[in-house]
């Protein structure tokens, strides 16, 4: 798959005019999408807990975690994050993929709309 990134617009669920507009790297092999620590703290979004993660390499790592307002083409919903450390990439992973209702489009390198899946 190629790699791509889209724009997205970050807030705090608790202060949604506190936002910030980054361009994420779309990653569908990470659960969560990962975000600079000091871009979530400075929109004020706090660590609910601490979860462990595996690296492609086998490697396991724990980052912090906690949730963001994610706006993508319209769409905004609370989505888990997890605190990206310095020197580590920013990603837009698979459960907001998911949640925002959104495929992945790897010839066009874009992602596209689609109803969500109930029972």
């Amino acid at each position: 798959m190629g790699l791509f990134e889209v724009s997205v617009r970050l807030a705090n669920p608790a202060q949604p005019d506190r936002v910030r507009d980054v361009s994420l790297l779309v990653d569908t092999g990470a659960t969560l999408s990962w975000i600079q620590r000091d871009i979530l703290q400075n929109l004020g979004v706090r660590p609910t807990d601490r979860l462990e993660f595996q690296l492609a390499d086998g490697r396991v790592l724990q980052r912090e975690v906690g949730a963001a307002l994610f706006t993508i083409d319209g769409r905004t919903l609370a989505i888990p994050v997890a605190f990206g450390e310095s020197g580590e990439e920013s990603v837009l992973g698979a459960t907001a993929l998911e949640a925002l209702g959104f495929a992945v489009d790897p010839v066009e390198q874009r992602l596209i709309p689609r109803r969500l899946l109930a029972l």
